[in-house]
């Protein structure tokens, strides 16, 4: 590499950082996970797969296109669970990889791949919608679409804060109290991995395992300890509440919230001591939900979602500034404008939630998680995120391909890459990776010349993390759900729908039918529907022949073919000619035919010889034929000889 190629990468790897932050960011909130687990994999994408990449200019990292199964998977088994699936996946796609299975991975239908996209930007948008509000998003995709109005009004509600006194004590007791919820959190997910038998009683509860529980049941204790000293210190404070608030009732709901958050805490601090862990688990999911109870009364949906209209307006805009400037990625600027007015006017909106120590979001996986979970019930999991994570990569790959004129995708290459690459995120726990179009396209056009690129942005990620994590905190929640909202917006892409209507009616059918049923069910039934559909119309297409027998007065024929003529219609077939009047002049119309096979052809063949024994001819436009047809030279010469 020389020096004018490195120095491309350099700058190449600047923007596809910018790009990556605030994207890992969101993608973990709408995935309902840390956004430690975001940030990891962005940097394992850069630093691992960057490296061994079988197509050295696509970036890979946390995409949007999994957080459906990643939020559905830590919803229905926790976030310790996260990591096995990962893993897993990650062991499929690198045996794929290893078994050149690299192509078929891209055998799926324009229509079900566009519909899958669409169908995951919807859900992004119904989710991320309410969170963009600083609301929760509800059970499923049909729930959160249907409480979008719902949504709308909370942010229409006029603020309660008045001062600037009033919110900056708010957003600094929602700062205070959210690092104390997000460590509740994370004590809660290591105590389910110690306890594993509490949900599932298959899993004997040995003397060995015993020990284990005592050794870690001290440290424990300590955490907990230092959360209610926190605590405590929080519901003092909270004492003032009374002049932050616009009425007398809301300050006194305020302070109820936190005397609770406080009391609970003790119960299952005293829990702890007692050290039965059924007590221990029950009693800490409650203090984390009375704490969550805390930051609700705290929050401001109505500046949280001005924040969250703040930011798209701003990426949107972006679109229109100087070419030059637009090498600074618009949801990076929409992050800065939304820290910037949140910081300026104190704004009690829900910020992000990042340890000190950005490996604290490092959560390995264990044998007792496998236990607890069942190893069948995890495999499908892993199935589905290997299957999507592959095909996003590899068409993602494909259309990098049509963007530079350098070196082309070796797709079993960059199977394994991205195996090794969730394999690797796995053992951390953190969320699993694919190529991503976004970052991938920021490279090429920022002039990324080598893999050095997509390396150096990982690196960069560590760096900023390791150095700047402080400034990550100070960024609202709604700013990055806003960005994902976008994200979602730009999935449903209409020209995509254009686009397949040109190929006929069937493939807009199969789009929606995708997205239809993503959005009411899940990502797997909806892909499997979708596949099963352009399988469908594949066999109808293979299997369907129109024919129309047109008699004109020269004494001529004509014979028109639609569809494929395959040995399923031979009859259809035989029966038409069958109606050919004697001494007539065919003419085989192949212009609409898709296919035509041995078994027809010969059947047109040996009916000639017949048709010109009652003096009669078969015309066949064999350029038309070209293509149709290909069963070798000796085959066409001896239809020739019969015509």
């Amino acid at each position: 590499m020389n020096a004018a190629t490195f120095k491309k990468d350099l700058m190449a790897s600047i923007v596809v950082f910018l790009v990556a932050l605030p994207l890992c960011m969101g993608i973990a909130i709408a995935s309902g996970v840390p956004v430690a687990a975001g940030l990891i994999t962005g940097i394992v994408g850069g630093l691992v797969v960057g490296w061994i990449a079988g197509c050295p200019l696509q970036v890979s990292g946390p995409a949007a296109g999994l957080t459906v199964i990643i939020l559905d998977l830590v919803n229905e088994f926790g976030l310790e669970t996260l990591g096995i699936v990962v893993l897993m996946g990650g062991l499929m796609q690198a045996a794929a990889g290893m078994l050149r299975m690299g192509q078929w991975f891209r055998a799926v239908s324009p229509a079900v791949v566009r519909g899958m996209l669409a169908g995951i930007g919807v859900l992004i948008i119904g989710s991320q919608f309410h969170v963009m509000v600083d609301d929760k998003p509800k059970g499923n995709g049909i729930e959160n679409l249907i409480t979008i109005p719902q949504a709308v009004l909370k942010s229409l509600t006029l603020p309660g804060v008045q001062s600037q006194e009033s919110r900056e004590f708010r957003r600094d007791m929602l700062q205070e109290v959210g690092e104390i919820h997000r460590r509740q959190q994370d004590l809660e997910e290591l105590v389910a991995e110690v306890y594993p038998h509490i949900h599932n009683p298959e899993i004997e509860y040995t003397e060995e395992r015993r020990d284990q529980a005592r050794e870690s049941m001290q440290s424990f204790v300590e955490k907990q300890e230092e959360i209610q000293q926190d605590l405590e210190a929080a519901a003092a404070r909270m004492q003032e509440m009374d002049q932050h608030f616009a009425t007398p009732e809301r300050a006194v709901d305020a302070a109820t919230a936190a005397q609770a958050a406080l009391e609970q805490n003790r119960t299952a601090l005293a829990a702890f001591e007692s050290g039965e862990p059924t007590d221990i688990l029950a009693e800490q999911d409650k203090s984390v939900a009375a704490v969550q109870g805390l930051l609700d009364q705290l929050k401001n949906h109505h500046f949280a979602a001005q924040v969250g209209v703040l930011s798209i307006l701003t990426i949107v805009v972006w679109q229109f500034v100087p070419k030059s400037l637009r090498v600074i990625p618009g949801p990076l600027v929409a992050v800065c404008v939304a820290t910037v007015v949140a910081t300026v006017f104190a704004l009690p909106v829900l910020y992000v939630e990042i340890p000190d120590n950005l490996w604290e979001g490092v959560h390995l996986p264990s044998l007792a998680v496998i236990q607890e979970s069942g190893l069948g019930a995890l495999i499908p999991a892993a199935i589905l995120v290997a299957v999507v994570a592959s095909a996003e990569t590899l068409l993602c790959a494909t259309a990098v391909d049509q963007l530079h004129t350098g070196s082309r995708t070796n797709y079993d290459r960059e199977l394994f890459a991205q195996g090794v690459g969730n394999t690797v995120c796995g053992v951390l726990g953190v969320l699993p990776m694919t190529g991503v179009i976004v970052r991938s396209s920021a490279n090429v056009h920022a002039g990324g010349q080598t893999r050095a690129s997509a390396i150096l942005h990982g690196l960069w990620l560590l760096l900023f993390v390791a150095v700047f994590g402080f400034l990550l905190r100070q960024i609202p929640t709604a700013c990055l759900a806003a960005i994902l909202v976008y994200t979602g917006f730009k999935l449903v892409n209409i020209k995509d729908i254009r686009k397949l209507a040109l190929y006929g009616k069937s493939e807009v059918f199969i789009y929606f039918a995708t997205v239809v049923t993503i959005v009411a069910t899940d990502l797997l039934t909806g892909v499997l529907v979708g596949i099963a559909l352009a399988a469908a119309k594949l066999l109808y297409t293979f299997s369907h022949l129109d024919t129309r027998l047109d008699t004109e007065v020269d004494g001529k024929c004509r014979l028109h073919l639609n569809g494929a003529a395959t040995f399923v219609r031979l009859p259809i077939l035989a029966s038409e000619l069958e109606r050919v009047p004697d001494g007539c002049e065919l003419h085989v119309d192949f212009q609409e035919l898709q296919y035509i096979d041995h078994a027809c052809l010969e059947l047109m063949m040996n009916w000639a010889k017949q048709h010109e024994k009652a003096g009669g001819k078969l015309v066949i436009d064999w350029e038309s034929l070209h293509g149709r047809f290909q069963a070798g030279g000796k085959s066409n010469g001896a239809a020739r000889q019969a015509s």
